[in-house]
């Protein structure tokens, strides 16, 4: 099965370096409570959105970003059995592209570089199953979409949805195998 994953917020714990990075520079400072369901940048004055956006588009905030919980071991797990691909919609901050890759060959390295897409919009990414945060790319997704879980998304209706890594490698098995038999 070729299963393509998302980067930020579901291997890369971008939605807690945004968080930090917030508090750093503005003094922002929020419980889970007060993100569940929305998006952090409507929480903020617009000037200070700007410049967070600002300092995205330098590219060098996703060179120290952690890596999700479990997300290295599961990935490893999933590797042996399945094509793994990246797909990270990174067009929406070029010069991330370096660094990204960078995090990727540190964090990653029994995965192929080759295997790294770089997109704007999914659709493109030609896969049995996408993992991602953001349930609209499963919209012109061909294949299965699974939700990773995060605070923002969690009034998401999806038909699959990844609570954490741990649970990745049977989803994948059971969804292998029910398209396997045809179901």
């Amino acid at each position: 099965m070729r299963v393509a994953v998302d980067m930020d917020e579901v291997i890369a714990d971008t939605a807690r370096a945004k968080r930090a990075l917030y508090g750093r520079l503005f003094g922002y400072r929020w419980s889970d409570d007060d993100l569940r369901g929305v998006k952090l940048d409507t929480l903020v004055e617009p000037a200070h959105a700007a410049a967070m956006e600002t300092e995205l588009h330098k590219g060098g905030f996703f060179a120290a970003i952690d890596v999700m919980e479990g997300a290295r071991e599961a990935l490893a797990e999933i590797a042996e059995r399945h094509e793994v691909f990246i797909a990270t919609a990174a067009m929406e901050y070029p010069a991330s592209c370096v660094h990204k890759t960078a995090w990727l060959e540190r964090h990653f390295p029994f995965l192929d570089p080759m295997r790294f897409v770089f997109c704007g919009d999914k659709s493109v990414v030609r896969a049995d199953a996408l993992i991602d945060d953001k349930s609209g790319h499963f919209e012109s997704f061909v294949g299965i979409g699974i939700c990773f879980d995060a605070l923002h998304n969690q009034g998401a209706d999806v038909a699959h949805r990844l609570t954490g890594w741990a649970e990745a490698p049977a989803l994948l098995d059971r969804l292998d195998a029910e398209r396997g038999a045809g179901a």
